[in-house]
């Protein structure tokens, strides 16, 4: 199976107060966005990895980032027009759609997509929420969904590129910002249904300081 895979990498997560682009932070000797590339760059099947950021940062990218798999485009106002400036110079039939912010990403969890890949159209990561969720509005609670049937999603997320495409410019044309890549195959797929594929509590999103170690 292979594919392209476009890292979103175009925010300065601004959560972390760091000061700086938060890819940049040293983890373990290893900063953040050389830990989450190094898994594509290591998979034969990955054809190529988009990597969309912002313009200032490039050289920052360059200087860490050295697999001829790579190449860069810029981002976006917001991150689905970021996705979408990806999508548009993609080459493979499929792509993985991947937060530059989760590093934790693993071989096994990468595996299992691409079988999944083999028949459907589009795939995501997620895992069991632990917490039961409540569903608020003004203020109050309205209802608690049944806890079973709730799921946090990672990503990657995984499609056809052909579907994504026309998913993400029929929502640019409706004005449509979805939470997620999978939202605007939810919304706009036809009878493309996005298969749940089981993730891992640890590829988690580093999004405030308390994620940073």
């Amino acid at each position: 199976m292979k594919y392209s895979t476009v890292i979103v990498a175009a925010g300065k997560g601004t959560r972390t107060n760091l000061g700086y682009n938060k890819l940049f932070y040293e983890m373990h000797g290893e900063m953040m966005i050389a830990k989450t590339v190094s898994v594509f760059v290591n998979d034969p099947d990955c054809e190529e990895i988009i990597m969309v950021i912002s313009l200032d940062d490039r050289q920052m990218f360059e200087r860490i980032l050295s697999s001829d798999k790579i190449t860069y485009t810029k981002g976006g106002s917001t991150r689905q027009e970021s996705v979408f400036k990806g999508l548009e110079i993609v080459k493979s039939d499929y792509v993985m759609i991947h937060d530059g912010a989760r590093p934790y990403i693993d071989k096994k969890e990468i595996t299992k997509l691409k079988r999944t890949l083999q028949e459907d159209d589009a795939c995501l990561l997620a895992v069991p929420v632990v917490d039961t969720i409540k569903i608020v509005k003004d203020g109050y609670v309205e209802y608690s969904p049944e806890r079973s049937t709730c799921y946090s999603a990672q990503t990657p997320q995984c499609f056809k590129t052909d579907l994504i495409i026309e998913c993400h410019k029929k929502a640019a044309a409706d004005g449509f910002v979805a939470s997620d890549d999978a939202q605007l195959v939810e919304a706009y797929g036809g009878n493309i249904r996005v298969k749940l594929v089981p993730g891992d509590y640890a590829n988690k999103k580093i999004t405030t300081k308390e994620d940073l170690i």
